[in-house]
């Protein structure tokens, strides 16, 4: 009996100490600062006696997600910077006086290159019209593309492609598509304009990082540049993106907001104590196995806190949790964020002289580009064939360099689309209707199509 207890006893020493070496080992997931506390080369300000720590921040505390902005420094140009962003709008560009005067001057110089030209020798004409180059402004000219004849369309094609349509839906019959008798096809056009202005913004705010040492790019590294004088440029022209830059020289060094400098906060699930109430056990440190022989409760013999009583498994024993926003350093670096976002800013009008035929259905589908142009800023149509996609030219154009004021324009640019339509007169059975058309891959529209539900569908 007494070798028997001996022997269990050495038993739940080795046990004991395994457990014990098995948790000093482990980092439970933490910062490589909190591993560094854990670790035992800094000593930690651990309460004693069971009781609740009495100092420090809980983690449960209601605390600011941001350090006080009055904290902030006062950085030129930034006064009125806060914790949420704020756009800026872009410094006063030329007004439109003097865009027409500059516009005026370059047409002049580019008359007076063009008189020179041609009183000089054709030799000489020859040799500058291989070096020089011309005085443009930057945009590309007007690409007006000659309109193609439109396909005529087949009543074998009509008939064909509706066939495919109806294919596509197990309800519809196919008969009336096959034995309908077609009449009268007429071929038309609709007409695509498409406006399309890249606007730059940026938007200024406070924003904070965990500070573990290192050199601070503040005020004494000279003065903080303006949101605008800052360099940034989009991947390609005409697509979304959006870059988080550091303004340069605003940067310092402030005590967390959160832990106070301390670096670390009280546990919330075992308050700062680093154990929690054994609930196998229920704190009494004893149990009893199958036979009904009291022994020691096997899920908190191994606590370094005594019997009954848990490891927090949260803290690792330690009473404190890292602090998330300084990353267990006690400081923060704060700095002047820039968020700068590039976005191409789209508006359309489409023009169908088929009033039956969905403006949806002709976006879906190809055309024929007509006309397009692009450039810093581009002029409104006023040439186009159909006057109705000259009024609605001027009146977007005129939107897109008005919507955007605290944004600056980039480039635009803007296209016209021919798609073709073509409308199918049908009789079958002594009824009449008609389908479209539409686009070069002849989509098919037929909202009176007379065979829309087979027999064997019952309406619920």
């Amino acid at each position: 009996m007494v070798k028997s207890r001996i022997t269990a006893s050495r038993r739940l020493r080795a046990q004991v100490k395994k457990h014990q070496k098995t948790r000093r080992g482990g980092h439970n997931g933490f910062s490589p600062r909190m591993r560094e506390l854990n670790s035992g080369d800094v000593p930690w300000e651990m309460p004693s006696g069971g009781k609740r720590h009495s100092g420090g921040v809980q983690e449960d505390d209601v605390a600011p997600s941001a350090p006080p902005l009055d904290h902030m420094d006062q950085v030129y140009g930034y006064e009125t910077t806060s914790f949420d962003a704020v756009c800026v709008p872009p410094p006063p560009s030329l007004s439109e006086w003097e865009e027409d005067q500059q516009l005026q001057l370059e047409q002049q110089k580019s008359r007076a290159d063009g008189e020179k030209k041609e009183q000089q020798p054709e030799q000489q004409m020859a040799q500058g019209d291989g070096a020089g180059g011309c005085s443009g402004t930057g945009a590309t000219s007007p690409s007006r593309i000659q309109i193609a004849d439109l396909p005529p369309v087949s009543e074998v094609d009509a008939r064909n492609a509706l066939l495919g349509m109806v294919t596509e839906h197990c309800c519809w019959g196919r008969s009336a598509a096959r034995h309908m008798s077609i009449g009268k096809i007429l071929s038309s056009s609709a007409f695509h304009y498409e406006i399309q202005t890249f606007t730059e913004k940026r938007e200024t705010s406070w924003a904070f990082m965990p500070h573990g040492g290192g050199e601070v790019d503040g005020p004494r590294c000279g003065p903080a540049p303006r949101p605008w004088d800052i360099p940034a440029d989009p991947t390609d022209l005409f697509r979304s993106e959006m870059k988080v830059l550091q303004v340069p020289h605003t940067a310092s060094v402030k005590t967390c907001h959160r832990c106070r400098g301390a670096g670390s906060l009280l546990c919330q699930e075992c308050h700062g104590k680093g154990w929690t109430r054994c609930l196998s056990c229920h704190g009494d440190g004893w149990g009893s196995d199958s036979a009904g022989n009291k022994e020691r409760c096997f899920f908190c013999q191994s606590s370094t806190h005594g019997r009954g009583r848990q490891d927090c498994l949260k803290c690792n024993a330690k009473g404190r949790v890292a602090c998330p926003p300084c990353d267990s350093y006690g400081q923060i670096r704060c700095y002047i964020s820039l968020t700068i976002t590039w976005k191409a800013n789209t508006s359309e009008h489409i023009v169908a002289k088929c009033s039956s035929l969905p403006e949806d259905l002709i976006r879906q589908v190809s055309g024929q580009v007509v006309y397009e142009e692009e450039g810093p800023r581009i002029p409104p149509l006023n040439h186009f064939a159909d006057p109705t996609i000259n009024l609605a030219s001027t009146q977007l154009v005129l939107n897109h360099n008005r919507q955007w004021p605290d944004q600056r324009i980039l480039a635009q640019r803007q296209q016209v689309r021919m798609v073709p339509v073509t409308e199918v007169h049908y009789t079958w059975k002594r009824r009449t209707g008609k389908f479209y058309l539409y686009g070069y891959e002849h989509k098919v529209y037929a909202p009176d199509y007379p065979q829309t539900c087979c027999w064997g569908c019952s309406i619920l």
